[in-house]
């Protein structure tokens, strides 16, 4: 009999947002490194992911799967992570995994009894927010992912919801005032983006063989960059 062959390891990147990190996953979590504050991803990330292997005694060459959260979120975080996978798979010949920002802010509460609202800060008053149910399995969408005000966001809400996402941060107090017994957070360890649910959530994609071209890996902004703006200004 041949030797039965591993489980896929998987190495995802979550750089959507302040919070975020690396982490290596086959079947479970094997190691993650959470990363935050002000510092560019482009000097941590490729260091963090030096530290993650090493630690673990895996080579970057034993990496089956490449994933990467897709956004939205920030614009500048969202291009690094991009340009991070989009190099890594050429030069080791690897699959890619797309994985959506919010739904793997949702997957960090995996078992809620209510609805999970992940909420990210996009400026100029709003947010980006979409809203799911978690069973024990992926998160189930809700309401779509979208660019709403914080107000109508709690337009499409009815009663007690779970809050994750950095928007909290922005916005927590907005949604306690107007939503009352019914804004909920989840706790403080479990409200930020982790390279661990990236993971897993691409461990689910990749066995429907749900994989994206590398060369057409673009970050899902939900709004124009600042440049794009610019331009059609110039063009007007």
């Amino acid at each position: 009999m041949g030797t039965p062959s591993l489980p896929p390891l998987i190495l995802a990147l979550e750089t959507s947002g302040e919070t975020g990190g690396v982490a290596l996953y086959r079947e479970r979590l094997l190691g993650e490194v959470l990363l935050s504050g002000s510092i560019t991803y482009s000097r941590r990330l490729l260091p963090a992911v030096e530290f993650l292997l090493r630690h673990l005694d895996l080579r970057l060459e034993e990496v089956d799967i490449l994933a990467v959260s897709i956004g939205p979120g920030s614009f500048t975080g969202l291009r690094i992570g991009a340009a991070t996978v989009k190099g890594l798979s050429l030069a080791l010949g690897k699959p890619v995994v797309a994985v959506d920002t919010l739904a793997a802010l949702a997957a960090l509460v995996p078992v809620s009894p209510y609805p999970v609202c992940p909420v990210l800060d996009a400026r100029r008053g709003e947010i980006f927010a979409a809203l799911y149910r978690t069973e024990g399995d992926e998160p189930r969408t809700l309401l779509p992912p979208g660019l709403y005000s914080p107000e109508a966001l709690c337009a499409h809400l009815s009663g007690p919801t779970l809050f994750v996402g950095e928007g909290l941060r922005v916005y927590g107090e907005f949604f306690r005032e107007r939503l009352g017994e019914n804004f909920l957070q989840a706790p403080g360890h479990l409200r930020e983006g982790r390279a661990s649910a990236v993971a897993w959530l691409a461990s689910r994609k990749a066995l429907r063989g749900e994989f994206c071209d590398p060369a057409r890996l673009v970050p899902s902004y939900l709004r124009a960059t600042e440049a794009e703006r610019n331009r059609g200004w110039k063009r007007a």
